[in-house]
């Protein structure tokens, strides 16, 4: 039934939760009545059940299938998270995580250092520097 139901239901997650909420807004007035139905009427509230067993097994299947798509995704979102943060990054603090990563080795890093410490000002050079290699 699940693979039925995300055949024809909307691939973002909001839609789906849409739908959602809008079977249980028919599920659960349609079991509420089919329970008093069931007191006058047998077979209108045999009716309202089955509306409402439909309806309900139909959201809660959606919801499982947001609950999937939302247990997927950390791993992307996280990876673009730290896209963003890299992207921020002085050219020093990038130095430093390539090195800490292993991309760099001792030599490598300390040149590139160098070369960036000469193109800033003459004052942030040694400060920098310093505490760079501290």
């Amino acid at each position: 039934m699940f693979e039925l139901i995300h055949r024809y239901a909307p691939q973002s997650p909001t839609g789906r939760t849409a739908i959602a909420i809008v079977a249980c807004l028919i599920g659960v007035p349609a079991l509420v009545f089919g329970l008093f139905a069931l007191t006058g009427s047998v077979v209108s509230g045999v009716l309202f059940l089955l509306l409402s067993t439909v309806t309900l097994s139909v959201a809660g299947q959606l919801i499982r299938g947001v609950i999937r798509q939302a247990n997927a995704s950390p791993a992307d979102s996280l990876q673009d998270g730290q896209q963003l943060d890299e992207s921020n990054e002085t050219p020093i603090e990038t130095l430093r995580r390539r090195y800490a990563e292993g991309e760099l080795d001792q030599e490598e890093f300390e040149r590139r250092l160098d070369q960036l410490i000469e193109t800033e000002e003459p004052e942030q050079q040694t400060t920098e520097r310093e505490r760079v290699l501290e």
